[in-house]
């Protein structure tokens, strides 16, 4: 089975990053990556370190759900220290494969590939440990701040395929500082236990017009730093021609008003459908932990979809299985026909085997393309 055309994997190989710019807590660790990537091994493939890193939070994610099969409850201090760690050495582990990808001489379109592909599993594994750490079951609040902080990552590789520029940040908050902050929560529940975030922010703050929790309005400030990424991507996607993307840019990509505002709808219904389908109450053990996982799934399918097809600047296909998948949840979800529980764990098996076989293609495609290796670095020729 063969995903990508010959005219993808040509596209693909021309491909070249652009970042939109560094932050000054990324600048200020710069010297220390650059110091850590010395002391790996030569023989150490960039692409391992991404998922050793992966792999970490995974389990980390796979304890807690576990130990709080709802989100909810009080789990061992140690495990929300796992999980603060688990962040931060991903964090950490996925600035230092692009250089020691130079440093081998390795570098690779499936390098930024495989690291954003990752990243878009990670962001959920990152959610659901923080929604643990702060003690907040599946609601309706719950799913609107969930899909408001994936918006504005998807959006960002919108945003790249219509501009050639990744921007995660607006050059003082990114990615790094995010994930610094979810850290920082975890090792708070560590510290103090989950209960610390169920304080009135009026006892903190007499002046806070309104009575609620620490945990609900720190939710509330990340809404609505999201949104205000949101409109700055908006603005800037259409602020511009796009007869202003360099030709080699362009390749083959759909572009213009009318298939960003296709590209736009098909994200608002996935945003909509997921605020829907995990707004329900769930009941039954573990059932809220594998519809989220579920929404997870199908959010990454559909980052990956999108990220390869800027990167092989194809037209994006926008993926109508997953799609397809989280409806028919969200519409059992309200009409409880069959249920909800052995529904959600039988998508998301479907989900991660999909996802499976898709990723492993498009990888196979691309290091037979490119005649080099995934997981390990392929021996220089003499």
């Amino acid at each position: 089975m063969e995903i990508l055309s010959a005219r993808a994997l040509e596209g693909l190989k021309q491909y070249t990053y652009k970042p939109g710019g560094y932050t000054w807590l990324d600048r200020l660790h710069n010297p220390m990556w650059n110091w850590m990537v010395t002391k790996l091994p030569m023989w150490l493939a960039p692409n391992l370190i991404t998922l050793a890193g992966l792999v970490l939070m995974i389990i980390a994610y796979a304890v807690l759900w576990q130990m709080t099969p709802d989100f909810t409850g009080e789990a061992p201090s140690w495990a929300y220290y796992f999980a603060g760690i688990s962040i931060v050495v991903y964090t950490n582990l996925d600035n230092l494969d692009g250089k020691q990808a130079r440093r081998t001489g390795t570098s690779s379109p499936l390098g930024q590939l495989f690291d954003h592909g990752c990243d878009a599993l990670a962001l959920h594994v990152m959610l659901s440990l923080v929604q643990t750490s702060l003690n907040e079951p599946s609601c309706t609040f719950t799913s609107i701040a969930a899909t408001s902080v994936y918006l504005p990552w998807l959006i960002s590789h919108w945003e790249e395929y219509h501009t050639g520029i990744l921007m995660y940040g607006d050059g003082w908050f990114g990615i790094l500082e995010a994930n610094y902050v979810l850290a920082i929560i975890t090792f708070i529940s560590g510290t103090f236990g989950v209960g610390v975030y169920e304080t009135p922010m009026q006892s903190l703050v007499p002046w806070w017009p309104w009575p609620m929790s620490v945990k609900h309005a720190f939710i509330i400030f990340a809404m609505g730093i999201s949104l205000v990424q949101f409109y700055g991507q908006m603005y800037r996607v259409f602020s511009r021609e796009w007869q202003s993307l360099p030709e080699l840019e362009r390749g083959n990509k759909e572009l213009g008003t009318q298939p960003r505002l296709k590209h736009l709808a098909y994200v608002g219904l996935l945003i909509l459908v997921g605020i829907v389908y995990l707004a329900d109450d769930r009941l039954q053990p573990y059932q809220a932990r594998v519809s989220a996982l579920l929404y997870g799934l199908v959010y990454a399918t559909v980052a990956t979809q999108l990220i390869m097809d800027h990167m092989c600047k194809e037209p994006f296909q926008p993926p109508l299985v997953p799609l397809g998948v989280l409806i028919a949840a969200m519409v059992n979800s309200l009409a409880q026909a069959v249920d909800g529980r052995a529904l959600a764990f039988a998508l998301a098996g479907f989900m991660l085997v999909y996802y499976s076989i898709y990723a492993t293609t498009v990888i196979s495609q691309v290091t037979t393309y490119l005649g080099i290796r995934c997981l390990t670095i392929t021996p220089k020729r003499a």
